[in-house]
């Protein structure tokens, strides 16, 4: 394999949807020794080859020795069979990092928040979409037919986060790869970055008087249109965003008072339910014994839905 001399740092934050990463993004981004991309998502390495070292660090703001470049691609976890290598072949020494969530919460965020961004037709069931996206993944409907975008039909397969992990584990040594979960990092965020920059070589000081605020939390649009637009100028604007975090927040604050409503997590039916606990047990199974502590949390995960609890919390 035909490595790139490579001169500087590489973070990624590579999974998954819904878990924290944009939080994540602007923590990271905040700190001194680190260079953010100038877009979170770059997905570049979702992209078809050839990669090259100028094109990737021309996403950053600034490329210079003793600088960690860092961008969160959610998408990362979820294509690992096409964004593994890839990483690889560009920069093998990358150190990457995977937060996780019970995935069935994350299913259901997820939907709501690709409906917020028109990915899904607001009149569509949770359940009805289930039906479609393990008809896509079995082969018997396909993309045209299931009438929602590939990347949307593969959102419950992200959630088997063993089986994509391992695309990861056979590339990259055991101290490259950093798998948490959001439930630590809602737990105590500061003892979550104070563990981050312990793995990634970071001065962990700079968190000690830092506020750390939540970003990217799902919500309902009340107006369609108001949505359409605001989706537009957060596009156009997102690096000047990315750089006055304050700025971002208080627009942010305004435009859920003017367009904004909290929206509750869908409801399914028992058989729905049954069935994505049938999808997942196994994957969840596999990374508990796999990770051990580093996911404790997954244990807990599904049980509420073994249960028949219905949840009644707010989507995040």
């Amino acid at each position: 394999m035909d490595f790139e001399a490579v001169q500087s740092n590489y973070l990624i934050i590579a999974g998954t949807e819904k878990s924290g990463t944009t939080s994540m993004y602007h923590y990271l981004y905040a700190h001194p020794e680190v260079s953010g991309s100038v877009r979170k998502e770059t997905d570049y390495f979702r992209s078809a080859p050839p990669h090259t070292l100028a094109a990737y660090e021309a996403l950053f703001l600034g490329v210079a020795p003793g600088l960690m470049c860092m961008e969160a691609s959610p998408g990362y976890l979820a294509d690992s069979c096409i964004s593994a290598p890839a990483i690889l072949s560009l920069i093998p020494d990358a150190k990457i990092l995977f937060i996780l969530r019970d995935p069935i919460d994350r299913l259901l965020s997820s939907f709501e928040f690709h409906k917020s961004r028109f990915f899904i037709p607001e009149d569509m069931s949770f359940d009805d979409y289930i039906d479609l996206c393990m008809r896509y993944e079995s082969g018997e409907i396909g993309q045209k037919e299931a009438g929602l975008d590939d990347w949307i039909l593969r959102v419950p397969d992200a959630g088997r986060y063993a089986a994509h992990l391992r695309d990861y584990e056979t590339r990259f040594a055991h101290g490259q790869l950093k798998v948490l979960t959001l439930d630590r990092l809602k737990y105590d965020v500061r003892s979550f970055m104070l563990e981050i920059c312990e793995w990634a070589g970071l001065d962990d000081k700079f968190y000690d008087d830092f506020e750390f605020v939540r970003s990217n939390v799902t919500f309902s649009p009340r107006r369609a249109w108001l949505q359409r637009v605001g989706l537009w100028a957060n596009d156009a604007v997102e690096p000047f965003l990315n750089r006055h975090p304050g700025v971002k927040q208080r627009l942010v604050t305004l435009y859920k008072q003017v367009n904004g409503q909290m929206v509750e997590k869908p409801r399914m039916s028992q058989q729905t339910e049954q069935l994505l606990l049938n999808y997942y047990t196994g994957d969840v199974d596999e990374l508990v014994r796999h990770f051990g502590p580093d996911v404790a949390e997954a244990c807990n995960w599904l049980k509420d839905h073994r249960t028949g609890k219905q949840v009644s919390a707010t989507l995040e």
